[in-house]
């Protein structure tokens, strides 16, 4: 199965999530062959994970999880997703050149080590608009991205119904932990994906019964949805797992 490691920033550890602050959260999709899965996550662990613990603990970045997407269909690669929560879109220095955990050539040889492994990647930029999850811990076990195309006249509509028509009932839902919207904020065409939504579970299992669930709609719960499918379209869908996080 083709796995992801993705950096997603969804969760904050000392900032409370509101839809008043721009925290951008960078997802890094990272792709190796299915022998190497094993190698790249030992460098995250041994090495990355404790750089960014360093980053976060200077102030330069919120929190990094490294996640594995479960529902590709490439049987030969594995896919990883890096988060990156930052507090804005501004800030870009890692503040690794003042680090003491590892000397240069430790850090250099590391690094030409992770290239090596790596078969394809992408970043997507992204800036939180609203939500909610635990933040004062780990993220759970699983995340669900759903990828959404929205005309560019009608997305303020768009964010103001998921924000303000959808998220109450999301809170609602005893099997959802978290859920966020997110504007990719990566210059991109019309056509291109413009929103993901992320919804968070503590087991695969937990996703069925979700998608299983089939509620009976008030009329104008029913105006709602009709309204919000006339103004996105959804292409993809993407499962995770947790495989590290820092905070």
């Amino acid at each position: 199965m083709k796995k992801s490691f993705l950096l997603l920033f969804f969760i904050v550890t000392s900032i409370k999530l509101n839809a008043q602050q721009e925290i951008a959260v960078g997802l890094h999709y990272v792709t190796v062959k299915n022998a190497d899965e094993s190698k790249i996550i030992d460098l995250e662990k041994n090495i990355f994970s404790k750089l960014h613990k360093y980053s976060i603990e200077s102030g330069k970045k919120i929190g990094w999880d490294m996640w594995r997407l479960e529902n590709d269909s490439d049987p030969n690669h594995t896919t990883f997703v890096f988060t990156h929560l930052q507090s804005s879109l501004d800030q870009e220095d890692s503040g690794w050149d003042s680090q003491s955990l590892f000397s240069k050539s430790e850090l250099s040889l590391a690094q030409e080590k992770w290239w090596s492994l790596v078969v394809d990647q992408k970043t997507i930029m992204t800036t939180f608009r609203g939500g909610f999850a635990p933040i004062d811990e780990k993220p759970v076990e699983f995340v669900q991205l759903s990828f959404m195309n929205v005309d560019p006249t009608g997305q303020y509509d768009y964010e103001q119904m998921e924000l303000k028509d959808f998220m109450p009932s999301h809170k609602k839902n005893k099997l959802l932990k978290g859920w966020a919207l997110h504007r990719i904020v990566s210059p991109h065409p019309d056509s291109g994906d413009d929103y993901i939504t992320a919804n968070f579970f503590d087991s695969m299992s937990d996703i069925y019964k979700n998608s299983n669930g089939v509620t009976k709609l008030t009329n104008q719960q029913k105006a709602n949805y009709k309204e919000i499918l006339d103004l996105r379209s959804m292409s993809k869908v993407e499962v995770f797992r947790l495989m590290l996080s820092v905070r």
